[in-house]
C-alpha cells in the first residue's frame, strides 16, 4: 500500500511542486526529500530561489574566533566546528554567510558596489551547490528536477542551473514530464513596487505565453509552471501598499488587493491546461478553477524553514486524479 492508502496506478504521474524558497537551504533540502517522502515522480521548483541578505562572518584578529550578527544578536564561534554550525544556521535561514576579515567587513559596509559583487558571487555559489546536492541525492533515483527563476532572481543565475548535468532549467521551454505530460514554464512577474530584476508588462507576458503555448502538442495535457499567479483569484491577494510601501489599514483591517497577472489568467482561460502551478504571492496560498484548469499557489514560509508544497496526481484519461497541499 502506497501513500494515502491507495495503490499506484500504472499511468499515474505524481508531481511535487514548491516555490519561493528564497535561499533557504532547509527548504531546498526538504524539497528534495519530497521525492521519497511523497513518492513523487517529478519535482518542480517554481522560482524565487535566491535569498536577500548577506551575513558577514567576521574573523577576529589574532585568534581562532569568528562572530556574526543574526537578528541583531552577536553570535560567536570559537572553533572550526562551531564556525561550520554557524554557517549552516545562516544558510538554513535563507541568508548567505560570507567569511571575511574585519577590514573586509568595513569595505563591504562602505561600498554598494562591493555589496553587489559579493551578493552575485554568493548567490551563484549557493545555487551551484544546490544543483550539485540535487544530483547527489536524486541522481540515481530516476526522479527529474525542474527549476525556474522568479522575478526576484537575477537573470544571470539561469546559466548556473543550465550548467547542471542533472537539474533541468525549464524556463521558456516546453519540457516533457514523466507520463508524457508537457511542462510550460515562465518566471517573470508583472511590475512590483520593489522593481525586482525580472518584471515585464502585461503585454510582454501575454506575447511570451502565447508563443510558448503555440509550441504545445496538446494544451489539455500541459502543466503551466508560471511564477506569477492569475489575477483576481484566491492566489494573488496581497496587502495594498501606500506610497511609502506600508500596508493600508482601515476599520476592517489590512486592505488586500490583486497583484497577479491578467495576461496569465487570459492564457490559462484560452489554452485550458490541466494544471497551473504558481507562486510569487507568499501570503495567498490556495487553489482555484479557471474553466477546466486547476491553478494552485502553495504559498511560502521560507523564513521559518517551512516548505509549503502541492502534490498533484495526473492520470491518463482522467487529468487530475487527486491533489493535496502540504507543509512541513
Amino acid at each position: 500500500m502506497s501513500l494515502f492508502g491507495r495503490k499506484r496506478r500504472g499511468a499515474r504521474t505524481r508531481i511535487f511542486f514548491a516555490t519561493d524558497v528564497h535561499g533557504s537551504e532547509r527548504c531546498f533540502r526538504k524539497f528534495l526529500n519530497a521525492s521519497a517522502s511523497y513518492e513523487a515522480d517529478v519535482l518542480i521548483l517554481g522560482g524565487d530561489v535566491t535569498g536577500k541578505l548577506i551575513v558577514p562572518v567576521v574573523e577576529a584578529d589574532g585568534s581562532d574566533g569568528w562572530h556574526a550578527e543574526i537578528f541583531g544578536e552577536r553570535v560567536e564561534a570559537d572553533s572550526p566546528e562551531a564556525l561550520a554550525e554557524l554557517q549552516r544556521r545562516i544558510r538554513m535561514m535563507g541568508r548567505y554567510d560570507v567569511v571575511m576579515s574585519a577590514a573586509q567587513e568595513r569595505e563591504l559596509a562602505g561600498s554598494d558596489t562591493v555589496v553587489q559583487q559579493t551578493f552575485e558571487r554568493v548567490t551563484h555559489e549557493s545555487l551551484a551547490r544546490w544543483t550539485a546536492l540535487a544530483e547527489e541525492r536524486l541522481g540515481d533515483s530516476g526522479v527529474p528536477v525542474y527549476m525556474i527563476l522568479g522575478n526576484d532572481d537575477e537573470p544571470e543565475l539561469a546559466e548556473v542551473v543550465r550548467s547542471s548535468p542533472f537539474v533541468t532549467f525549464a524556463e521558456d521551454e516546453i519540457c516533457e514530464l514523466p507520463g508524457g505530460w508537457e511542462l510550460l514554464s515562465f518566471g517573470p512577474s508583472t511590475p512590483t513596487p520593489w522593481k525586482t530584476p525580472r518584471e515585464l508588462s502585461e503585454e510582454e507576458i501575454a506575447t511570451s505565453l502565447d508563443t510558448l503555448a503555440g509550441k504545445l502538442a496538446d494544451a489539455s495535457r500541459a502543466v503551466f509552471n508560471v511564477h506569477c499567479p492569475p489575477a483576481d483569484t484566491h492566489l494573488d491577494q496581497a496587502p495594498l501598499l501606500d506610497d511609502d510601501l506600508r500596508p493600508v489599514v482601515d476599520a476592517s483591517g489590512v486592505r488586500m488587493t490583486s497583484v497577479g497577472s491578467r495576461s496569465v489568467r487570459a492564457a490559462i482561460e484560452r489554452h485550458q491546461p490541466v494544471l497551473g502551478l504558481h507562486g510569487h504571492v507568499h501570503e495567498s496560498p490556495g487553489a482555484t478553477r479557471l474553466g477546466t484548469t486547476l491553478s494552485i499557489n502553495p504559498g511560502s514560509e521560507y523564513a521559518d524553514g517551512i516548505v509549503r508544497g502541492a502534490i498533484v496526481d495526473l492520470e491518463d484519461g482522467h487529468g487530475i486524479r487527486s491533489w493535496q497541499m502540504i507543509q512541513g
